[in-house]
């Protein structure tokens, strides 16, 4: 009985000694068949959200949709659109504007299309008003740049605030001049809310 006791515990002492001689010796030989061969790529890492929808209810009161998407190219990169609509009627008078914004941001913290950023941004304006039975149109262009940054939380949500500034030519269809332009300062907040995807 003793002796079968000692040799049970001899075999448990060296069953774990003969797995360790095959392990080595199963990564010798695979190191062996690897000599040669190029390395295999890591996996490919997931880049997360890469478009935004949001909306800025800070534009309202300038009556502007205040709608935007973005697109990033790149970590450090994005192009962004916010167009611009505006109808108004009283009486016999009405009044539309359509126009938009088309922009670049260049991320200096983060990787686009989240973290801290700047850059240019160009504007058109379009506008058509019919009063006292006379039909004017107008058409401006806009240059100016934004600042800001964007959070985007779990790949879906975003939170964005900055302050973008165009320095516009805008029809003035309100003068008695035909093509009468204004030129002004824009100055344009940001405090988004939207999507991501």
């Amino acid at each position: 009985m003793h002796r079968v006791a000692l040799l049970l515990c001899s075999l448990c002492v060296l069953c774990p000694r003969v797995a360790r001689a095959e392990d080595v010796i199963t990564r010798i030989q695979g190191w062996f068949s690897r000599l040669g061969k190029p390395a295999e790529p890591p996996p490919p890492e997931d880049p997360g959200a890469r478009n935004t929808f949001t909306i800025n209810p800070m534009v309202l009161r300038d009556k502007r949709l205040g709608v935007e998407y973005e697109r990033a190219f790149g970590g450090g990169f994005s192009l962004y659109l916010a167009p611009e609509f505006a109808y108004g009627r009283a009486e016999r008078s009405w009044n539309l504007s359509l126009g938009g914004t088309l922009g670049m941001r260049f991320f200096v913290l983060g990787n686009a299309p989240s973290g801290i950023y700047f850059g240019p941004e160009f504007g058109v304006d379009y506008q058509r008003a019919h009063r006292e039975g006379q039909l004017r149109k107008g058409f401006g262009l806009g240059l100016g740049g934004n600042v800001g940054w964007t959070l985007v939380l779990f790949n879906r949500l975003t939170v964005a605030a900055g302050l973008s500034a165009q320095y516009r030519a805008i029809p003035d269809i309100t003068s008695s001049e035909e093509g009468a332009i204004r030129v002004e300062l824009v100055p344009t907040p940001r405090l988004a809310f939207g999507v991501a995807f």
